[in-house]
């Protein structure tokens, strides 16, 4: 995928308000937090509202539009336009510059998912964490993904493929959100023509506020093998 086609929009923009989804996807990955933070690819930009609270914080994102909406809303944050599969964005960020990277949604647009991984890999100090949250299982592939510009959604062994070579070792693999998988499951046989229809919000504003519970509730039992999403745990060895 080119720089010009990333930059296209890739999210719904009640994603950006959807806080009880964001505080299950934060609250997962919790406790493998350092006091030194880069995000990559920012979007939307309101996971600043969580990890800005860690410590030191840098976003990133190769979308200049995402990068100049998130400086206005948060004019104390840290965000700067990079593309991570670019040898500047690996020599911008020395091995140990940081103790944690945070990557949701964003290796999927990536036709070289595994120099992303590589990079983000070698920007950690020994025993930082690599926290990647990506779309799970091709049988769910729709419409959806294709607005997104998604390359691929991910099992357990293609995620282990993206990381390969990387100086990580994998401490948890798991699918996340099987009640968003089924939701998104029954998307891919409908027709659709934007992310950002009212239909599509509409789906994300009545998930946040009434399907996640049941949804996180059922969790623990799906995630050896379904979910909306995969979640990848890793340490820098």
């Amino acid at each position: 995928m080119s720089a010009s086609d990333q930059m296209a929009p890739t999210f719904s923009s009640a994603i950006a308000d959807a806080h009880n989804y964001m505080d299950w996807i934060i609250g997962t990955m919790r406790p493998y937090f350092g006091r030194e933070v880069i995000e990559i690819g920012i979007g939307h930009g309101s996971y600043y509202e969580y990890l800005g609270k860690l410590g030191r914080y840098r976003g990133v994102d190769i979308d200049p539009d995402n990068v100049a909406s998130s400086r206005a809303r948060y004019p104390e944050g840290s965000f700067e336009l990079a593309d991570i599969t670019s040898e500047e964005f690996r020599s911008s960020l020395p091995p140990g510059s940081v103790d944690t990277v945070v990557c949701c949604n964003v290796i999927e647009h990536i036709e070289d998912d595994n120099r992303a991984v590589s990079n983000m890999a070698n920007a950690l100090a020994p025993g930082g964490h690599l926290l990647i949250l990506v779309p799970a299982l091709q049988q769910l592939y729709g419409d959806l993904d294709r607005l997104a510009g998604h390359y691929r959604r991910y099992n357990k062994p293609l995620m282990l493929k993206a990381c390969a070579g990387a100086p990580i070792e994998i401490l948890e693999l798991r699918y996340f959100n099987p009640i968003g998988g089924l939701a998104w499951w029954i998307n891919s046989f409908a027709k659709h023509r934007s992310l950002d229809d009212s239909a599509v919000n509409a789906q994300i504003r009545i998930f946040d506020k009434y399907v996640l519970p049941i949804s996180r509730l059922v969790d623990p039992l799906t995630r050896g093998f379904f979910g909306q999403s995969l979640i990848c745990v890793a340490r820098r060895t």
